[in-house]
């Protein structure tokens, strides 16, 4: 890595080295050229015989052909300034951004090879220890339930890296049909309650709406926010979920009491492998895919998905969808 730094740094400097020479190289041949026009305008008014009855006009057509030369220098150099500014501009710009998301696509790799390895490690350690020991029934249900818990992280883990890459591609089907978005979000919550007991879970819901929508598409963008939630907030704090209706529109909260996030960050966080701080003050786990397929999966479905400030701290992230009779 620290190799691979400076070999960068190194591509950099000598990227500004030769722009910097190429700059330096288009003021010399201005100045080298307006130079060489006033030599010739000179020398031409020299050659003319201050007796020519002609001599103030003669001299007045060479000082205005100097002038149009020098007009014309100065033209083509800031053409030539301004093509070459926006050529390094874009080129730095594309650098730039190949760069940022090769240290994403390395972030990410780590992470979700840490994300993996983490529920499989548990998984064959509580298998072997069901296998080895005599456990009353409680123990082996504790076991068994942590089991359940940590395949159904890997399996929702995969399903996002499948998703994203079908979306990517533009593989993916989409298949709307008629549904209760209630009855939906209640079965998503009950799941989340049952994987994590000791979290509290508000839900907030008016009369039953209906939308059309991919059942497994709304599924899994409930499922990443919720499971947002619960990694950035503190423990003792509860989850909110409200669903209002809007006139012809479909509005779901998800509020969270955590440490909130910048604005700055605010549209950052929908971009794939975005994740907010540095690897140093990343606690949660994550690897920046679960909010980039919440936005990906809500303009699939002709939504808007936004966040706000929850008081007194924390985040909201709101989801509006169109409703049907």
């Amino acid at each position: 890595m620290f190799k691979k730094s400076k070999k960068i740094k190194l591509i950099f400097f000598i990227y500004w080295f030769l722009l910097l020479y190429i700059f330096s190289a288009l003021i010399w041949w201005y100045i080298a050229l307006s130079r060489q026009n006033t030599s010739m305008a000179n020398f031409k008014i020299n050659e003319i015989s201050k007796q020519d009855a002609a001599y103030s006009i003669k001299v007045w057509k060479i000082e205005d052909e100097r002038k149009r030369k020098t007009a014309q220098y100065i033209g083509e150099g800031s053409i030539f300034f301004l093509l070459i500014s926006a050529g390094a501009i874009f080129l730095f710009r594309a650098v730039n951004r190949q760069l940022i998301i090769s240290r994403q696509q390395q972030n990410f790799m780590v992470a979700i090879t840490h994300e993996l390895k983490t529920p499989i490690a548990i998984t064959k350690l509580n298998l072997e220890t069901l296998q080895k020991r005599q456990l009353d029934d409680a123990q082996q249900f504790k076991l068994l339930s942590n089991t359940i818990q940590e395949s159904n992280r890997m399996n929702a883990l995969c399903n996002n890296l499948l998703l994203s890459s079908q979306m990517e591609a533009g593989a993916h089907q989409y298949t709307p049909e008629r549904l209760e978005v209630n009855a939906l979000l209640q079965s998503v919550i009950t799941d989340f309650k049952n994987r994590f007991p000791n979290r509290v879970i508000q839900f907030f819901d008016d009369a039953s709406l209906y939308l059309m929508a991919d059942v497994f598409l709304l599924q899994m963008a409930f499922n990443n926010l919720i499971d947002n939630a619960i990694k950035y907030s503190p423990k003792d704090q509860p989850i909110e979920i409200k669903i209002e209706k809007q006139q012809n529109q479909c509005s779901i909260t998800f509020a969270d009491f955590g440490s909130g996030i910048h604005d700055a960050d605010k549209k950052k966080v929908f971009e794939k492998f975005y994740r907010i701080g540095t690897e140093a003050t990343q606690k949660a786990k994550g690897t920046g895919l679960g909010l980039y397929l919440v936005y990906r999966i809500i303009k699939a479905h002709k939504g808007k998905i936004f966040i706000t400030d929850n008081e007194p701290t924390g985040t909201k992230f709101v989801i509006q969808l169109k409703t049907i009779s």
